[in-house]
């Protein structure tokens, strides 16, 4: 039986033939956040300072331990990002799902497994916008994560069951009364993160008004340890900022 030529493959961002998703010199080109001279320990915060924590994990600690980030929002990793996000183009999340469970599986050889995330949580989305942009991609991001690093995904245990204003443009304050009482557990699952080491999935942490949510939930449950996973972290913005005054 005859089989079909391969198509050929291009990069997704400089479209170079016989690249597997990015080309070597694109995926080298990412503004990896390991690459930064200084982050915070906690949020992953980059800093432009000689520094062990930001000053908003000072002021107010979250109840996650740390965040594990691939890069910086910058581009081209948040070109990537957003074809992903709201073009549908799969192919992106997969190529940057592909990286970040790279640099975990490194860090976990490094690690205790004692210490690891036996579980993972995708951030949830409220069913009106899943329904609109077709997917959610945090749970797509969990589930590729999972299946790299042998992890199971809880994508029901966290509800969103009350729609929100979209977090992007705005300031932390406004994140935070826009994220009240935005966030639910399933108390027909909520027993499964007692005991456990949970690591949360997200796309981009950027004031990190909805993982610190979503993390005091899941350690109010019994979660052992709550950690963040996730894309891409963005720089302090000048309004952020403002709203911590």
């Amino acid at each position: 039986m005859a089989t079909l030529p391969r198509l050929p493959r291009y990069c997704l961002l400089c479209s170079q033939p016989g690249a597997d998703l990015l080309c070597q010199g694109c995926e080298f080109d990412l503004p990896y956040l390991a690459r930064h001279d200084h982050q915070c320990l906690t949020c992953a915060l980059p800093l432009s300072v000689d520094s062990r924590y930001c000053g908003y994990c000072l002021q107010a600690p979250p109840d996650f331990e740390r965040c594990r980030v691939l890069g910086i929002y910058d581009y081209p990793l948040d070109h990537l990002v957003h074809a992903f996000k709201y073009r549908r183009k799969l192919a992106s999340g997969r190529a940057l799902s592909g990286l970040l469970a790279g640099l975990l599986r490194a860090e976990r050889e490094e690690e205790s497994e004692e210490t690891w995330p036996e579980l993972l949580v995708p951030v949830p989305m409220h069913w009106t916008r899943r329904l609109k942009r077709g997917f959610n991609q945090t749970e797509l991001l969990a589930h590729d994560l999972g299946r790299a690093l042998s992890l199971p995904v809880l994508s029901r245990v966290v509800r969103r069951p009350q729609p929100t204003r979209a977090q992007q443009g705005l300031t932390r304050t406004a994140r935070i009364h826009n994220l009240r009482h935005a966030f639910s557990l399933n108390p027909r699952t909520e027993k499964r993160l007692a005991g456990r080491r949970v690591a949360l999935v997200d796309d981009v942490v950027t004031t990190t008004s909805t993982v610190r949510a979503l993390s005091r939930l899941m350690r109010e449950a019994g979660a052992r340890s709550v950690e963040v996973w996730a894309l891409a972290r963005t720089p302090e913005s000048p309004q952020a900022h403002q709203s911590t005054q």
